[in-house]
């Protein structure tokens, strides 16, 4: 077993060990009193962050905190008609909590983190570049009489995405550095999202693409809001505000 395998299975058993004694102790007992995490959230958001604890199911959500204390226990069988169940939560995982507003026993939405992490990606197609004093019908079929390897090998399909990872840091799939030569090529692709930053605000996902100058300061240059649409195992589909869907498979990765 190499190092790197050592130190995850170390830190999954420190992780729960933690999370059962803080699940299973009460107030004055020591562990459910010590806080989680110190990140706060930002400004606005009134979502609730956590762990899942044991006991949850597709009516009930036992939910720990991140301030400490003792786990609360949510009604999510709404929740889970409407399909805002996102994910299948375990003990242990990240959870973010949109509790209603007129019941506070009662979570409007669930968002299992630890599931929406990963590469996610969607496959895209190269598209004719148009011509300039060129219809792309004309176009079409000048580059249909050209037909060989070499533009067939242009025309496959490219997978695109993006990799959604702990500390809020995000990463951008299908990455191809542009030369010269790319201006001249007789197709091109859409262009690819860059995102850098995810963040959970009040139940919608936001994406961020950012830039960072020399000295180091990162600048939000586009900001995308997302709505989840899908959680599962291996599918993520979401809504962004200007109406369009995106749907996503999420790629295996080799450890």
């Amino acid at each position: 077993m190499s190092i790197n395998r050592h130190k995850a299975l170390f830190a999954a058993i420190v992780t729960a060990t933690l999370l059962t004694a803080a699940c299973g102790t009460k107030k004055g007992g020591g562990e459910a009193d010590k806080v989680i995490s110190t990140e706060q959230n930002m400004p606005g958001d009134s979502t609730v962050y956590g762990l899942a604890c044991d006991g949850c199911n597709d009516t009930i959500l036992v939910f720990l905190p991140r301030t400490g204390g003792d786990p609360d226990t949510f009604n999510i069988l709404g929740a889970s008609k409407q399909h805002q169940v996102f994910g299948r939560p375990m003990i242990g995982d990240k959870l973010a909590v949109v509790v209603n507003r007129e019941n506070p026993k009662v979570a409007d939405m669930v968002i299992d983190l630890e599931e929406l992490k990963g590469e996610w990606c969607y496959m895209v197609t190269p598209r004719l570049r148009e011509r300039a004093g060129m219809s792309i019908s004309a176009n079409r079929r000048e580059m249909t009489e050209e037909m060989d390897s070499i533009f067939r090998e242009m025309m496959q399909p490219r997978e695109y995405g993006m990799e959604i990872k702990s500390g809020h840091i995000a990463r951008p799939i299908g990455m191809v550095r542009t030369t010269t030569s790319d201006e001249e090529s007789p197709v091109e692709l859409p262009p690819l999202k860059r995102y850098r930053e995810w963040r959970i605000f009040n139940g919608r996902l936001i994406l961020n693409e950012t830039s960072r100058d020399t000295s180091g300061v990162t600048t939000v240059i586009n900001s995308d809001t997302a709505r989840l649409i899908l959680l599962r195992r291996d599918t993520l589909v979401l809504c962004f505000c200007d109406g369009s869907e995106q749907g996503y498979y999420r790629r295996s990765t080799n450890e």
